[in-house]
């Protein structure tokens, strides 16, 4: 019965923490080793991001699936 609860508290908590989640469009920036990109290859290994697809533009545009607050720190990455 402790196991259940414990798991049941996992559960949702892991439910709570995604719902705030959105999906958006991230563009890349114009340099050749896209830091953009590079953060968010970063970030989806971590589990800050998922849903990732990267469209073939220039430069690139990344739909992702994050919060909020990782939406924030992609955008506020430099561009040229």
């Amino acid at each position: 019965m402790r196991y259940f609860a414990i798991l049941w508290l996992m559960m949702i908590q892991a439910c709570s923490t995604t719902d705030s989640w959105q999906r958006v469009m991230i563009l890349g920036s114009a340099e050749a080793n896209d830091p953009v990109l590079a953060q968010v290859e970063a970030f989806e290994k971590s589990g800050l991001v998922k849903d990732v697809t990267v469209l073939e533009s220039f430069p690139v545009q990344i739909w992702l699936t994050a919060s909020k607050e990782t939406i924030e720190t992609l955008q506020q990455i430099p561009r040229q």
